[in-house]
């Protein structure tokens, strides 16, 4: 059985004030029942000023951290210094290169406090994105270093790419070298359009190691449909096919939920709960060829 995840961003959001506390409520219910393994924490701006009194509670309820998410930011960072190195701009591209190395290590001493072993990254992403990967490429090995003092073992995102593609970019990920994993986001696959490619190439298949889970509407390299993230079988990704995928890989990884259930109200608890189980009996068993793998409950079909 994969061992599976659920973000701490499906349950906090701006929609409700970021209250983690809604985490400590709903989460170590989730591992009790056995929906879940544990929480990959999701990193958001607003936690850098309270890292040790947000660390202190949750681990306090009993909740487990096999994963955190580093804040989104840093990779957006890393992009623009990219692009103002390629224009000549050393100044700039040197004062957001060390902004982003300085918002990386305080995710680095998040990721030491709850004692997560894995951190995944957006490498390169924001408006700029992938247009002067290769600047983010270079600057992976300050990453890679930061990260291992601090015990933590970088996992670099197959984040949508506005000049190439992700599975492109990975490939220069893997050619600089570095020793880190790959983690597979399935929305971001089906972005693209390369779910069955990414998993056909040899090389990229075997760093995998770790899966996001959501689900998405919309047109090939259509950015507009990012948002709103769906739950699994809300969108357009073929889950069961998926699930063959990964069955004839072999894949030994972890899983993570990413979909969120937050609202002004709070977070839908049964709703996640819903999803997780889903998850569970879709992606984390080998099941045999011959068996049904199941189709989403009503509730997470109905297309909207």
């Amino acid at each position: 059985m994969n061992p599976l995840y659920c973000s701490t961003g499906t349950i906090v959001s701006r929609l409700n004030g970021y209250d983690y506390h809604l985490v400590t409520r709903i989460q170590p219910a989730l591992q009790r029942e056995g929906l879940c393994d544990g929480a990959e924490l999701m990193m958001l701006p607003v936690y850098y000023d309270r890292l040790r009194e947000i660390a202190d509670e949750w681990l306090g309820a009993g909740i487990v951290f096999p994963v955190i998410h580093c804040e989104k930011e840093v990779g957006t960072q890393l992009s623009d210094a990219g692009r103002a190195a390629a224009e000549g701009d050393a100044a700039s591209a040197e004062r957001l290169c060390a902004a982003a190395l300085s918002d990386f290590a305080r995710n680095c001493e998040m990721a030491a406090m709850v004692r997560a072993p894995r951190m995944v990254l957006h490498l390169w992403g924001g408006v700029v994105s992938d247009r002067f990967v290769g600047y983010n490429v270079s600057v992976l090995p300050r990453l890679c270093a930061a990260a291992r003092a601090s015990g933590v073992r970088l996992l670099i995102e197959n984040v949508p790419s506005a000049l190439a593609d992700p599975l492109s970019n990975w490939r220069r990920v893997l050619a600089a070298g570095e020793d880190c994993g790959l983690i597979f986001d399935t929305r971001f696959g089906q972005l693209h359009r390369q779910i069955a490619e990414t998993w056909a190439d040899a090389a990229a298949a075997a760093r995998i190691e770790h899966i996001h889970v959501s689900d998405i509407r919309g047109a090939a390299r259509d950015f507009s449909t990012l948002r709103p993230i769906y739950h699994p079988g809300e969108g357009t990704i073929d889950f069961p096919a998926f699930a063959r995928i990964l069955r004839g890989h072999g894949y030994a990884g972890t899983l993570t939920l990413e979909s969120p259930v937050s609202s002004a109200a709070g977070a839908d608890a049964e709703k996640l709960a819903r999803s997780l189980a889903y998850v569970r009996e879709l992606l984390c068993r080998n099941v045999p060829e011959t068996e049904d793998p199941g189709t989403p409950p009503a509730a997470l079909s109905a297309k909207t």
